[in-house]
Order: structure tokens, then C-alpha cells, then sequence
């Protein structure tokens, strides 16, 4: 009845006669047993709910991907950028039989003078190719050594390293280009005096020598040994070395970075990703080209060099003359996507881990 909503009726006396049968009766109904009108109100009520839950989980995790894009173009609006000239080899120059899609980024140093005294725009000697296959899943690292003479447009032939002095790099750029016949994509430049923060970033790295050995008051041992930043540079930059030696020693650095990068995974925490970054494009000056966009790209590449997908070869000489027809097979390698094959063909030309 409309006034006795909970008095007894019609098939409820035997609840109403017992008491505790009613307080389950109304636990019941409490806890679902209700009109299917209801039951159906609940329902859509509990799918908006958790439609609306997995909607936020999607827009969060939306929010977080949109974060780190304009976090990493953060970063990479920081990097100092310069001006450089490329020239778009022709079909005379043997750029044609470079695969398209592939990309040569020359790096250069600065920090280190031809000495191994520290300077923030010396010159280091570093020369070196570093070439991303087509694929986007391999590629390597070719050294020139410094001191090799070559045409430099304009000047003769003269040590290749003089061309940074000459007409900077937009004429580096144009003498490896005429060199090898490999067209030039991008230009950056690593400052040795910032490698410190880079080392600190990444918790030190390992670095091998043949021999104990010393440099500026620190100990080298023979084998592994774990260096810090404050360390890195002179490591990177010990007096008693050739330049060559030195130049090797900035290669291990390196690679000694980004297989530490590689192996402890540190591009995947967002936190030691931003840290590590940071340190990073503070080290770079990159061309006035460089996209921020090609420049995250070229940081998750340069993860699978790190990790095994990459060959490190330098240009084989004699003194101060390359040797052919073996360093224009080199060449050749680097237009075809073939480093690994080229180095597997002439392993005297790999660069070593372990150097003096």
C-alpha cells in the first residue's frame, strides 16, 4: 500500500514474522537486489564511470607524450646552432649511389688544443663521419685522422684539420664532401670542456687502456678503468700522446658515453632522460639546419650504435697520406650502407676500444 511501504502484504508474512530475516531482506536490497529499473540506472551509471576513468588515463597519458615533446624541444631550442654551407654533391661526385634516406652528420671538436692544454674554441682534431643507414637501424663511425693531407678547395693540399682554421665549417663540410664523395647532411661540433657535466650525467663511465699510464696528476691502470668527470678530461687530453693518440682518446670518450647511455637504458626514465639531454645539447653546436625534430631522431639512433648495431672504423693512412685504393673503398662503403661488411673485410682499419 502507498502509506505502508514496509508493512507486511501479500507473500511477505513470514518476513514480517521474523525480525532478523527482515534486516537481511533490506541488506539485500541494499546491496543490489533492487527493481530492474534501478538495477539498469546503476549499470549505466558504473560505465560512465569507468569510461570516464579510462578517458582520463588516455588524456594523461596524452598529456605526459605531449610533455616530453616539448620538453625535448626545450632541450633542443637550447643547443648553440651556426651557419653552415652544404653543397648538393652531383651524379660526377658518386653521390648517386648513396642510399636515400641515409644520413652523414660531420662532427668536429673543440676544447682540446693540438697540445692537450684545454681551451674552450680550440680545435681538437676530431674529425669524424657519422653515418645512419637507411634502415634507420645501423650505421657507423668513421675517423679521419687529422693530420692526413687532401685538397682543400682553395688553399691546396694541406692537413685536413686546417680546413676548420681556413674557412671554418662550411669548408671542412666541402673538402670531405670532395673527398669521399659522401654528401654531408649535417655539421656539429662537441665541446670537450663540457664534457664533465656529460660523464657526471651519466653516473662515469668505463674507458680501457693498454698500460698504466698518467695524465695531469691522475693514474691510468692498465685495463678497466671507472672515471668520473672532473677525471674525463684528462683522460681525454693527456700531453704525452700524439695528437692522433688524442684524438683516439676523445673517440673512446665518446663511445664510452654512449654505450653507458645504451646499456643502463637511461633515455627511458624521463628523469634521467632530461638530465642526461641536458648535459648533452650543452656539449653541441649543431648547423643553423638541424631540426629539433632530426635531433630527437638522431638520439634514439645513436642508441642503437651504442648497443652493438654500430662499426667504428677510421680512414687507414700512412703518416700524413691515406692509404688506396683501401680508404676509397671506405668511402664507397659509407655511400652503400655497407661500414659493418667494409669493416669485417679490413679489420686493421676498426677503431679500438682499448687505446694507449
Amino acid at each position: 500500500m502507498p502509506g505502508r511501504p514496509n508493512g507486511p502484504g501479500e507473500g511477505e508474512t513470514k518476513l514480517s514474522e521474523t525480525p532478523s530475516r527482515n534486516d537481511q531482506a533490506r541488506s539485500e536490497r541494499s546491496a543490489g537486489h533492487a527493481a530492474p529499473g534501478a538495477r539498469r540506472t546503476r549499470k549505466r551509471k558504473g560505465l560512465r564511470v569507468a569510461l570516464i576513468s579510462l578517458a582520463s588515463v588516455f588524456a594523461l597519458g596524452a598529456a605526459a607524450a605531449v610533455g616530453g615533446v616539448l620538453v625535448l624541444n626545450h632541450l633542443a631550442s637550447g643547443i648553440r646552432r651556426i651557419p653552415v654551407t652544404f653543397a648538393k654533391l652531383t651524379v660526377a661526385d658518386h653521390a648517386a649511389a648513396q642510399h636515400s634516406g641515409a644520413m652523414n652528420v660531420l662532427i668536429t671538436g673543440a676544447g682540446i688544443g693540438p697540445t692537450g692544454s684545454a681551451g674552450g674554441s680550440a680545435n681538437s682534431g676530431l674529425i669524424m663521419l657519422l653515418h645512419i643507414n637507411a634502415s634507420q637501424q645501423a650505421g657507423g663511425v668513421v675517423s679521419i685522422p687529422p693530420r692526413v693531407v687532401v685538397p682543400v678547395p682553395g688553399h691546396g693540399d694541406t692537413a685536413i684539420q686546417n680546413a676548420l682554421a681556413l674557412g671554418g665549417p662550411s669548408l671542412l663540410v666541402q673538402t670531405v664532401e670532395q673527398l669521399t664523395g659522401v654528401q654531408v647532411d649535417h655539421y656539429a661540433r662537441i665541446n670537450f670542456s663540457d664534457v664533465a657535466n656529460v660523464v657526471d650525467s651519466v653516473g662515469g663511465v668505463n674507458v680501457v687502456l693498454p698500460e698504466t699510464t698518467s695524465s695531469f696528476g691522475h693514474t691510468f691502470y692498465a685495463g678497466r678503468n671507472h672515471i668520473d668527470g672532473a677525471v674525463a678530461l684528462d683522460y681525454a687530453r693527456q700531453p704525452s700522446l700524439s695528437e692522433d693518440g688524442r684524438v683516439l682518446r676523445q673517440q673512446s670518450l665518446i663511445r664510452a658515453v654512449l654505450s653507458k647511455i645504451a646499456n643502463d637504458h637511461l633515455l627511458v626514465n624521463p628523469v634521467t632522460t632530461y638530465h642526461v639531454l641536458s648535459a648533452l645539447t650543452a656539449m653541441l653546436t649543431v648547423d643553423s639546419n638541424f631540426t629539433n625534430t632530426e635531433l630527437a631522431s638522431l638520439a634514439g639512433e645513436l642508441k642503437d650504435l651504442s648497443s652493438g648495431a654500430g662499426t667504428y672504423v677510421t680512414a687507414p693512412s700512412s703518416g700524413t697520406v691515406l692509404q688506396q685504393p683501401v680508404s676509397d673503398r671506405l668511402w664507397q662503403a659509407i655511400r652503400q650502407d655497407s661500414i659493418a661488411d667494409f669493416a669485417q673485410r679490413y679489420p686493421s682499419t676498426v677503431t679500438p676500444q682499448a687505446v694507449p
